[in-house]
């Protein structure tokens, strides 16, 4: 009996596991057609511009990615993509800074004098509404390293 119970258990445990290692995001790879979808639904459907507060916005990007996405665990990366953009914030800009080392990041600032290089870096401001897919962003959020200052096409920060 107690064999039995061990065996069921341990079943179950195994089950349990592995629903959730089938159910991570990869965003790159096999999940890049849904997020996409996601995000041109949130595009054709949320007002960016006319986003009454940010809140707003990003509440129906996330309304958006719920009924839009077939693996619902890339639900937080398509959401936090809506969070770290202007929609909602007149006034606000895309933000990509370069430290000395080379290390990059993107955030939004409410005008593009806030946009501040850190020590011995640049920085610069985009036109683009998202980190997510702001000229010299990455799909991850970051600056592209491969644009020399980031956002290129932008202003530069002196």
């Amino acid at each position: 009996m107690r064999t039995l119970v061990r065996s069921l258990l341990g079943i179950a445990f195994l089950c349990s596991t592995a629903r959730f290692g089938f159910a991570m995001c990869d965003p790159a790879g096999a999940d890049a057609a849904d997020i996409a979808a996601a995000r041109a639904a949130i595009a054709a459907n949320c007002d960016c511009a006319g986003a009454p507060t940010h809140g707003a916005y990003v509440s129906c990007a996330a309304g958006q990615a719920q009924t839009t996405l077939v693996n619902k665990s890339c639900q937080g990366k398509v959401v936090r993509c809506a969070a770290r953009s202007t929609c909602g914030k007149p006034g606000f800009v895309v933000c990509c800074r370069a430290d000395a080392a080379g290390m990059l990041k993107c955030s939004t600032k409410s005008g593009c004098d806030h946009c501040m290089p850190p020590d011995g870096g640049s920085a610069c401001c985009s036109t683009e509404t998202s980190c997510c897919g702001a000229t010299g962003v990455d799909k991850a959020g970051a600056c592209d390293a491969s644009n020399t200052p980031p956002c290129a096409t932008t202003t530069t920060v002196p």
